[in-house]
């Protein structure tokens, strides 16, 4: 049986990003120091994706008298602001919560949509997000949920890069949605393997050097100033000491 190194989007983040923090949370298993306010906006998004998922499973949500009054109408909002993909007759297939496994090399990832939305001729990505828009749009476009999730629905389906785009809505505040759209293309598409690949190359160095060779994994070149370099323990819970024998053991 063939086994893969499953990894998601907020693990290439955080390589990408920080390779030690990578080490310390996914590979010696540290755990973060719990944050009360970032669990109880984490739940708040997990129901309203709930939400919007049971709307299109032709769920009336003013129904569901349990959910939050402010959950219902920030979902209500969104549904208002984008009618045309609920009632469109030109829509071929609409997916909410779809999960694709795509295989590369033996690494194995997996993405799920909160809703795709399939013409004759164009895919579209949609995403709620339950924040407001960044002022900086390049930290969305260079997030690998962005590249990955466009990547990927690009490999296992029929239409081109440029048939595909993908909008993000941001929905927190429900007097003031924001949405921001990325179009695709060949060469994003190119260009996201080539980084995957080189991504995927380092892992596997990194992960040799440390097994083998009792290396941490490094800080990129020109990352004097990263805030982890001096602050892991106060900001990790050992697990343990955990120490793999492989990255199956990991992922």
């Amino acid at each position: 049986m063939n086994k893969y190194w499953k990894l998601s989007q907020s693990q290439l983040n955080l390589l990408q990003t920080c390779p030690p923090q990578f080490q310390k949370v996914y590979i010696e298993k540290y755990t973060s120091i719990p944050n009360l306010s970032n669990e109880e906006k984490t739940v708040w998004g997990k129901k309203f994706h709930y939400l919007m998922q049971q709307y299109q499973l032709g769920v009336n949500i003013e129904l569901l008298k349990d959910e939050n009054p402010d959950l219902i109408r920030s979902a209500k909002t969104l549904i208002e602001a984008t009618e045309d993909i609920w009632s469109n007759p030109k829509i071929k297939l609409r997916e909410a919560e779809y999960q694709i496994n795509y295989q590369l090399d033996k690494y194995l990832f997996t993405v799920i949509y909160d809703l795709l939305v399939f013409y004759d001729n164009k895919a579209i990505i949609f995403d709620w997000k339950t924040y407001p828009l960044p002022e900086n749009n390049n930290r969305i476009l260079h997030n690998w949920q962005t590249k990955l999730y466009l990547y990927v629905l690009a490999e296992n389906s029929n239409y081109l890069p440029e048939q595909i785009s993908f909008t993000y809505w941001f929905v927190k505040q429900s007097d003031k949605l924001q949405n921001l759209t990325i179009n695709y293309d060949q060469k994003k598409h190119s260009s996201t393997e080539k980084e995957l690949k080189n991504l995927l190359v380092n892992l596997e160095k990194y992960y040799q050097d440390y097994r083998n060779n009792n290396i941490d994994f490094p800080h990129h070149s020109k990352c004097e100033t990263c805030f982890y370099r001096k602050n892991f323990a106060h900001l990790f819970v050992s697990n343990n000491e955990f120490i793999p024998q492989s990255l199956d053991d990991i992922f």
